[in-house]
Order: C-alpha cells, then structure tokens, then sequence
C-alpha cells in the first residue's frame, strides 16, 4: 500500500448488557474506516514473505524448525487433527493428500470431516465412499459449482484416496441459506425450527472480534454503510459457521471414539485458536492439533505462539514431497 493512501482506523467500543445471547457483556470493537480508500488499494499486497523453510515445521510456541518425520510421531498420537488449507492453493491441497496418506500408513481407522459440504450432502459423501456414484454424478448431486466453486480438481485426489480406501467422509459445513438468514434477521431471531439443530455459539474472545472487525470493514468501500447492527450480525454469522463445524466435528468425535478425526477446514477456521478451536473446546474437545500451511496471503508479523500448533512451508514446487517415504 502506498504511503500516502495510509487507512486511518478508530476503536469504537460497544457495552452492552443483552445485545444477544452470544454477546451479552462483551465488548464489540468496531473498526471505521476515516479515509477514502479504493477497492484496488484494499487488495494491493506486499511481496509475500517466507518465514517458514520449504518441507519443514515451524512450531510457533518454541519458534524451532522441525524435520517432517521428527514430528510424524506427534501427530500419529492425537485424535483430533485440523488441517488448514487456502481453498484456490493447489500446493495445500496436495500437502494434505501427502500426510493423509502417511497417517493412514500408520493407522488406516480415521475419518475425514470436511467443510465442502454442508450436512445435508451426507447421503452424497456415504455414496461416493461406497463407490455407488460416479464422479460426473458426484460433482452434480453436490451443486459443487454452487456450494463451493472452488477447483474440484485440486480436491480430487483427496476424495479418490478416501474412496480407494474406504475412509468414511462427513460434511461438517452449515447450509447458506441459514447464514443468509443470520446475516438478515439475526441469529436470536432464527426460529428453532431453521436453526438445523445447532446451538448457539460460544462467546468469541476479544482479539477474534478485532480480527472480524478487520475483516468486515473489507467489506465495505463506503464507510457510511458501517453500522453497528452490520457487524454484530457478520460476528454472528462467523460464529454459527465455526459452531456448526464445530459441533459437527465434536459429534463424530464422540460417535467415533476408536477413529482418528482429520477436519479439512479453511486456515482462517484455525488461526489462532478462535474459530473452530475456541468452539471444539467449549463443547467438551479439549484436545486437538491444529495445522496450518504456509500462503502468500499469511504474513511474518502475523506468526505468534497461538498462531497453530504448527505451521508447514509449502515447496515452491509442487513434485517436491511434503514428507520423506519412511
């Protein structure tokens, strides 16, 4: 961003005693954007920067860099595993494949929760496992192109390798249309009966609010359309998305206890603990490790000891293998 386009944001704090039942007695911090800025000029980005050697671990709480088999062993002992991913990221893709391939080496029983679909599309996912539909079907039957839109061919292989070996699939995702509702009418005014059973969110801590708050005045390139009601219903609708994952996770956690659980879930799910994490844990999963590849879009500064348990440097070419064959 250029120096003499610099954004000018203010802390507004908001105290309130029944906002909602996921806010109540929380301070929501509402960043304004001050200064005329372009929509060219919010997605400008600086050289991406490298912080973490390709093929290797950075593990954030120690800053010590770590050989992929040396922390192979970890990972083969946790029962809850989350990998994160940038969903247009080719290279994330085929490093998940990679160390789901080396964790079902090691222990084939586990089960793949994954936020390209929505609940509902269960039947679909038990299908496709049981090799009882074929790809074009699949790709149709899961309004891929309008759910997702994202590359099927980079999720492919992943699919294929759960098929070939028979790991069970779930959809952890909530429908649209239930965010939708959220964003407009507000979640304490969603009916039980549209609610698909989920429950309300956790509390979200302060820092998650200030990244949402970052995140929705993205949004917007007209200050004037900032509102208090606005951003309350987009955290609202962030922390259903993180709860139904959540809790989808934490039930096939709990109906799986013999299975290891890897959930395929956006990076920005993960980060930091707040989303997925924060919700996992408020539901009785304490225990859990969270992965993160490296992006372009990530920066150095950004790197803290909660940031995830570890962080993977992605090669810059995609033949180089994440991981040894031992």
């Amino acid at each position: 961003m250029q120096a003499g386009s610099a954004i000018k944001i203010f802390s507004v704090r908001f105290f309130c005693t029944k906002l909602s039942t996921t806010f109540s007695t929380l301070a929501l911090l509402l960043f304004i954007i001050t200064t005329n800025l372009h929509a060219n000029q919010l997605e400008k980005k600086e050289p991406a920067q490298q912080c973490i050697p390709d093929g290797k671990w950075l593990l954030p709480v120690s800053s010590k860099t770590v050989d992929p088999d040396n922390y192979l062993p970890q990972l083969y002992k946790e029962k809850v595993i989350l990998l994160g991913e940038h969903h247009a990221n080719a290279g994330h893709h085929l490093w998940q494949l990679d160390l789901l391939k080396k964790l079902h080496a090691n222990n084939p029983n586990m089960l793949i929760g994954l936020e390209m679909f929505p609940r509902r599309m269960q039947p679909l996912l038990d299908k496709w496992v049981n090799k009882t539909i074929d790809q074009a079907g699949f790709v149709e039957k899961s309004e891929w192109d309008k759910i997702w839109a994202f590359d099927f061919n980079h999720y492919l292989p992943l699919f294929a390798f759960a098929r070939d070996n028979q790991i069970p699939l779930v959809g952890i995702n909530v429908d649209k249309s239930l965010l939708k509702m959220t964003g407009k009418h507000g979640w304490d005014n969603i009916p039980e009966k549209h609610r698909l059973g989920i429950s309300d969110p956790e509390k979200p801590s302060e820092p998650y609010v200030r990244e949402l708050a970052i995140s929705f005045q993205g949004h917007y390139t007209d200050p004037s359309r900032i509102s208090k009601k606005a951003f309350l219903r987009f955290v609202q609708q962030q922390l259903l998305w993180d709860r139904a994952m959540a809790e989808a996770l934490a039930t096939t956690r709990k109906n799986n206890q013999d299975k290891q659980i890897i959930g395929i879930v956006g990076s920005w799910h993960i980060i930091n603990g707040h989303g997925i994490p924060h919700q996992l844990k408020s539901l009785g999963v304490k225990e859990m490790l969270t992965l993160v590849p490296w992006d372009e879009h990530l920066s150095c500064d950004s790197v803290n000891p909660k940031f995830a348990d570890a962080i993977f440097g992605i090669p810059t070419a995609e033949s180089v293998s994440f991981t040894s064959n031992k």
